[in-house]
């Protein structure tokens, strides 16, 4: 299940499986349970560009909100279905803005 953006979903990235086993090792260790509500994410390499993906692309967004450009392959897109943010990609954007990302979608999903 998936806490943060709801449903079930399937996540098949290294990254994904990182942080999962993090958590579980922690809650067979510790005291203290911790709850996997990681945001969705994964990135890919495709030809001359990194993309970061964070959040549900699996439901059509009503809005795209782009800032900067695809000719100069250095872009953000915020997905949103109606008012609510629902995703995040990121073309060729350092890792501080990737976890930015993150941090915005949480804060806007808590809402």
């Amino acid at each position: 299940p998936d806490r943060m953006m709801g449903g079930v979903r399937r996540q098949t990235h290294w990254d994904n499986a990182r942080e999962q086993g993090l958590i579980a090792g922690a809650n067979m260790t510790g005291k203290k349970r911790i709850r996997y509500e990681q945001i969705p994410y994964f990135w890919t390499e495709v030809f001359d560009l990194h993309i970061d993906f964070v959040g549900d692309f699996s439901v059509q967004p009503t809005r795209v909100d782009l800032h900067g450009t695809y000719a100069k392959k250095k872009f953000v897109a915020r997905y949103y279905q109606g008012e609510k943010l629902r995703a995040i990609l990121l073309c060729h954007q350092t890792p501080r803005e990737v976890e930015a990302a993150k941090t915005q979608l949480r804060n806007a999903l808590a809402k």
